[in-house]
């Protein structure tokens, strides 16, 4: 298990761009701010419509909910008053184009679905231009490990670049089993990933929306998958396997909570947001079981003390 300092800048962007629209979960209009941030300052969400403009730091510490989305909370287990809901696909768009360094203000408590894909939030990101910054990116190589629950699986290799084998399996003639791999790098994600969309079976609509679920939801913002047809509005999809791609859009965003990227081989079968969060526990369990220091006689490289 071994912290590096790459030769590659930490990045943020150049300049404050916006996107809005309405949230998947609570159909609330949200207009979403991106904006540049120093070296080492992470990814934070910021409440703009609270008075007192709470910061929520990109981190599995403050996962609150899990259901259908990643949420993050502040105000302790019974109430948490502050919640940015349904975080993972803004997550994946800023891991897929390497930023390190973002301030997402939101003005509702939860971003724009868009079209239930990253891809929205990538060319809104492309059109403030990144920005290279003075200090370099680190990475986290972990060991190998495994992670199981019910018939959930991933399995942890240490690698040189992330890599994501994601399997997905339903009892649905319109999707079945898919297998999708990616190797992580801006390229790839644009084309491969961040257009695949968001899905559910359109039996799952009205419980659903029972739970106050899926408020925002319609056929412009997901795959809405009949027993012999899909339902959005093109009638077909954008990639035979853009489950399992979407599946893999979802476990990079929830990956990115750890707060450092990964050089890792992760393959994982039947794959969700709990189950991704309860991964991402166990690596950083990983992490602060072992005291890092950086090596002064070899900057690049953190060992463990």
């Amino acid at each position: 298990m071994t912290f590096f300092t790459s030769d590659e800048p930490q990045q943020t962007i150049v300049k404050e761009v916006v996107y809005k629209g309405v949230g998947l979960h609570t159909g609330n209009m949200c207009r979403l701010a991106f904006r540049p941030a120093p070296e080492d300052t992470g990814v934070v969400f910021v409440r703009a419509d609270l008075a007192s403009r709470p910061v929520l730091p990109a981190t599995f510490r403050i996962v609150s909910s899990v259901v259908r989305g990643t949420t993050l909370s502040l105000g302790g287990e019974k109430d948490h008053q502050v919640r940015v809901h349904t975080v993972e696909h803004v997550l994946s768009a800023l891991s897929g184009l390497g930023i390190d360094n973002l301030v997402v203000e939101v003005n509702a408590n939860e971003p724009p679905v868009a079209d239930g894909s990253a891809l929205p939030f990538i060319k809104t990101l492309q059109s403030a231009g990144l920005q290279k910054q003075n200090k370099p990116r680190r990475y986290f190589q972990p060991e190998a490990c495994e992670y199981k629950a019910g018939e959930a699986f991933y399995r942890v290799e240490p690698a040189e670049e992330l890599v994501l084998e994601t399997t997905i399996d339903f009892n649905h003639r319109l999707i079945g089993r898919q297998t999708y791999e990616y190797h992580h790098n801006t390229e790839n994600y644009i084309r491969d990933v961040a257009p695949a969309r968001t899905f559910c079976f359109d039996y799952e609509v009205e419980a659903l929306k029972k739970q106050g679920l899926a408020m925002g939801g319609s056929l412009d913002n997901a795959v809405v998958v009949g027993m012999d047809r899909i339902h959005n509005k093109e009638k077909s999809l954008r990639f035979p396997d853009e489950f399992a791609r979407h599946k893999t859009l979802d476990l990079l965003g929830d990956l990115s909570l750890l707060g450092v990227p990964l050089r890792a081989k992760i393959t994982a079968a039947r794959v969700g947001h709990g189950h991704n969060i309860n991964l991402v526990k166990q690596l950083a369990a990983q992490w602060s079981a072992n005291h890092f220091h950086i090596d002064l006689e070899d900057d690049k490289t953190w060992t463990k003390s």
